[in-house]
């Protein structure tokens, strides 16, 4: 007979692996967190000192002892309370100090792991994510396990001690009421163990669809302009209140399984109580056990049974975070990009060869993007792909960068194979500028500056003022530290580019890709970009992605495409000679 899912979740390894996990970043901060396990320690076993002393003192008092003597005991008892007290509160403050602060350095360690890994993705992997989920993963997800570490978990620690602490002082008492004690804790475990798993199976997916109601928050604000401008904030909300009622209804059916897990143990407590008790006052009749001594074991049961009523919601807190561990180790488990320790950057000639590429994106594969698409461009040459939308173009730059591999072919850079150069090398050497340049959120000089994170305020000055950029910068109240808002909402389009410009300026690459950089600017704009480009593009060899065909006019070789081929190639002149081409069709459409 087969094993059932429930047993084999019981039974697997998975709950050590994510001990492990947690250690892995714990590990380095040892020199606090095991002092902070010592206060622990500590802390709970005086708890259980100042109950059994309390319990003692009250079942002397209680057993019909009286007298001066009696009453100085009584006094300097209280003071040896007090100063129990002092003691543990002091053990406390430092406990929970430590504790604070070796889970706030692994935890900054795990987000700083999890972004790494997240920016070093490749993007047939980041494709499949949306950026509200990974966004999600890091501030949730993580945030969950900062709780179990800061809490959770040390109390689980302090009551485990506890327990163990009672059963063998209870022991010490009377074995035989011990005995009848504990007798109901092995089901109780079973049953934390069988709810567990249920658990944990609801709280991941109630991760998931938490995930997902953040991509809808993310991609509203993030298109806030589109949003407002077709008036959909109702339909906004409605979405979002969709993954919401998706995540609440999960949510809920999580708390049925774990309200009844906790009244079964309130319910298995009150038998074990009534058992217990029944048995206790039986053996004080029949002489087997005195008044003071079962005042002690009922001390020490009562703490047992209030550290023991703790389990089941610090077990569903653990449970919670186990669903979240999964769902960060699957991020970081993912294949990175190569990484290359050590790079001996160079600056290359720009000879391109690209040749006999064939590519289909890895969601797509039946969907051929490319097909034998060829390009040679020699150094300081300008090379126009030009061609309906949908027809390689800006997927023939994505290959170059490497952010895909070509299902077939090769490409070479000064006769390399680019698979057999370090992802900076090769990087560093490209620089793009986009039609939609989305700048950082920071102020003009730190974009500008991405290009070249070490650059001095000269050369950040010199690349604006190439870039036609400084003019307009000066201008501005704050100068290079003017913010530029979100995505750099702040300032226009052509001003966007011409950072955008800058930024490449200062980077100083060997190859240049612009893709569409002035089709949706104005007149005027366009001839300030223009002419900064014309001044990027001096000593460099150049990809450009037009519609425009008035701005491939000078380019040394224009590749026309249609459906992921190469129909035409040639200069303006020639591919405007030939009666009945692509691009004579494309340029007659655009002059009429």
């Amino acid at each position: 007979m087969s094993e059932t899912p429930i047993t084999k979740k019981i039974w697997d390894r998975a709950a050590w692996s994510d001990a492990a996990f947690f250690l892995r970043y714990l590990k380095p901060h040892y020199a606090v967190f095991i002092p902070a396990l010592i206060s622990l320690a500590i802390t709970a076993v005086l708890t259980m000192i100042f109950v059994q002393f309390l319990a003692s003192l009250m079942g002397k008092g209680l057993s019909g002892v009286k007298g001066p003597e009696w009453l100085a005991e009584l006094n300097h008892a209280v003071w040896l309370l007090v100063a129990l007290m002092a003691a543990q509160s002091t053990v406390a403050f430092f406990r929970i100090s430590l504790f604070a602060k070796a889970a706030e350095r692994a935890l900054a360690a795990l987000r700083l792991s999890v972004y790494s890994q997240i920016i070093r993705l490749p993007m047939t992997i980041l494709s499949k994510h949306r950026v509200g989920e990974l966004g999600s993963r890091l501030a949730n997800d993580v945030e969950s396990m900062r709780d179990t570490l800061v809490s959770t978990i040390p109390m689980l620690i302090r009551h485990s001690v506890i327990l163990l602490g009672c059963v063998g002082y209870l022991f010490t008492i009377s074995g035989k009421l011990a005995l009848v004690m504990i007798g109901t804790v092995p089901v109780a475990l079973l049953l934390i163990a069988l709810f567990g798993t249920k658990i944990r199976k609801l709280v991941r997916k109630t991760q998931d669809h938490l995930a997902a109601s953040q991509v809808i928050v993310e991609e509203s604000l993030q298109s806030i302009i589109s949003v407002k401008a077709f008036a959909n904030e109702g339909y906004e909300s409605a979405r979002y209140k969709s993954k919401l009622d998706g995540f609440l209804n999960l949510a809920l059916r999580a708390a049925a399984p774990r309200a009844a897990f906790i009244a079964f143990i309130i319910f298995s407590f009150s038998l074990a109580l009534i058992a217990v008790t029944w048995f206790a006052l039986r053996m004080l009749e029949s002489g087997e056990i005195q008044t003071a001594a079962l005042m002690q074991f009922g001390g020490a049961s009562a703490m047992m049974a209030a550290s023991f009523a703790q389990f089941p919601e610090l077990i569903t807190q653990l449970q919670r975070t186990l669903g979240a561990t999964d769902n960060v180790r699957e991020i970081l488990s993912e294949p990175m990009e190569p990484q290359t320790e050590a790079v001996e950057m160079r600056r290359f000639q720009g000879e391109i060869e690209m040749d006999g590429i064939s590519f289909a994106y890895p969601t797509r594969p039946e969907a051929t993007v490319l097909l034998e698409f060829s390009l040679q461009a020699k150094a300081g040459q300008r090379i126009a792909l030009v061609g309906p939308s949908g027809s390689g173009k800006t997927t023939a730059v994505s290959l170059l960068y490497r952010f895909y591999e070509p299902t077939t072919g090769q490409i070479r850079i000064d006769a390399q194979s680019t698979r057999d150069m370090p992802l900076p090398l090769l990087r560093r050497n490209l620089a793009l500028v986009p039609q939609e340049v989305l700048l950082f959120g920071g102020s003009i000089r730190e974009n500008i500056a991405y290009g070249k994170p070490d650059a001095t305020e000269a050369e950040i000055i010199e690349a604006a003022r190439q870039a036609n950029a400084h003019l307009f910068i000066e201008k501005m109240p704050e100068g290079y530290e003017t913010l530029v808002g979100e995505r750099g909402m702040q300032l226009s389009g052509g001003q966007r580019q011409r950072i955008a410009i800058a930024r490449a300026i200062l980077a100083d690459p060997a190859i240049l890709i612009l893709d569409e950089a002035t089709s949706s600017l104005d007149a005027e704009s366009e001839r300030l970009v223009q002419d900064a480009l014309d001044k990027l593009m001096e000593n460099r060899t150049s990809i450009i992605i037009a519609h425009r065909l008035s701005t491939v006019r000078r380019c040394d070789q224009i590749l026309v495409l249609s459906g992921g081929t190469i129909v035409e190639r040639g200069t303006h002149e020639e591919l405007l000679s030939k009666s009945g081409s692509l691009y004579g069709t494309l340029a007659r459409l655009q002059l009429e």
